[in-house]
């Protein structure tokens, strides 16, 4: 990989983590769709795809199907655990 097509890379990766940073806060939640994440960056779902593989790798987030067409982001998955154990107690409130 050359200098340029390496920064282009690099560039590309930042976005799309900044991007779904953006996604995230709006709406409050951390999951979506890569049609949904190429259509805000105006970037291919296969671009798209092979950069969320790496955030994947390094922990940022998870797939959500053998597909690959659902992302969680790691704030995502918090958010999602906290709704399921704020639900948990809500359906079991402690005796007392």
């Amino acid at each position: 990989m050359g200098r340029k097509s390496a920064q282009d890379y690099t560039t590309r990766h930042q976005q799309i983590r900044s991007k779904l940073q953006q996604m995230s806060a709006r709406c409050q939640c951390g999951c979506f769709s890569i049609s949904q994440i190429a259509a805000e960056l105006g970037m291919d779902q296969r671009t798209i795809r092979a950069h969320l593989k790496i955030i994947e790798l390094d922990k940022g987030g998870v797939f959500l199907d053998p597909k690959e067409k659902e992302f969680c982001t790691q704030e995502g998955l918090n958010l999602l655990a906290k709704r399921l154990d704020q639900d948990k107690t809500i359906a079991n409130p402690p005796a007392g």
